[in-house]
């Protein structure tokens, strides 16, 4: 216990110090664009003290910067630590800690290092090779270049390759369970059900319904 509070303090001293340690490049260079529509919650985030500890890119970062660790399972490459960049949207309008929690550990938890650190997101080209697929518009494919197949062609039970590292898919009836490395190059485990599939679809017209009311 002794051990836990002195590697807890040892840290939190690190992480101070690195807190003071100028970045190579200065947060507010990523600050918004004078005509986004977005311009006041976007200008809020980047001025953050939170982004003193956690850095909005890694191309801030000296080689020996204890905020590797901090950019690396509590950070967000690609939207911002608050979702300030998600979508067309920011995530959410209210910059704070709450917010920062929401979206860096409850909603995307260790995302840059799954994306960046094992992951290959920023590579610019990606490979997809399926191994065997079973359903979408084919009943099996075996060894199939699955980057060539249509968007909306989804097999539910899918083994491969993406980015040569594994995954393994499988969505039968509500269920959605996926374990390995996505298409954009990030890992991901998912299980969950996915309730759209229990929406029932909007009845069809009925062939008395389309005949046209004959004249008087």
């Amino acid at each position: 216990m002794r051990n836990a509070f002195r590697n807890a303090a040892l840290a939190s001293s690190l992480l101070l110090l690195a807190s003071c340690a100028a970045y190579k490049v200065p947060t507010n260079a990523y600050g918004p664009k004078p005509y986004d529509p977005y311009w006041a919650v976007r200008q809020k985030a980047i001025e953050s003290p939170i982004y003193n500890y956690v850095p909005r890119k890694r191309e801030q970062l000296k080689p020996l910067d204890v905020r590797w660790l901090t950019w690396c399972f509590v950070g967000n490459e690609d939207d911002g630590i608050f979702g300030e960049y998600a979508g067309k949207a920011p995530y959410s309008t209210n910059i704070n800690f709450g917010t920062y929690c929401s979206w860096c550990i409850l909603r995307n938890p260790t995302h840059n290092f799954d994306s960046y650190v094992i992951g290959s997101s920023d590579w610019k080209r990606h490979y997809s090779y399926s191994v065997i697929g079973v359903g979408g518009q084919k009943p099996v494919r075996v060894f199939s270049n699955a980057a060539k197949w249509p968007k909306q062609d989804e097999p539910f039970f899918d083994i491969g390759f993406n980015d040569f590292k594994p995954y393994v898919k499988f969505n039968p009836w509500i269920s959605d369970l996926f374990f390995g490395w996505r298409k954009s190059g990030s890992f991901e485990i998912k299980v969950r059900a996915d309730l759209k599939k229990l929406k029932k679809k909007p009845p069809k017209d009925t062939p008395a319904s389309n005949k046209a009311t004959p004249a008087p």
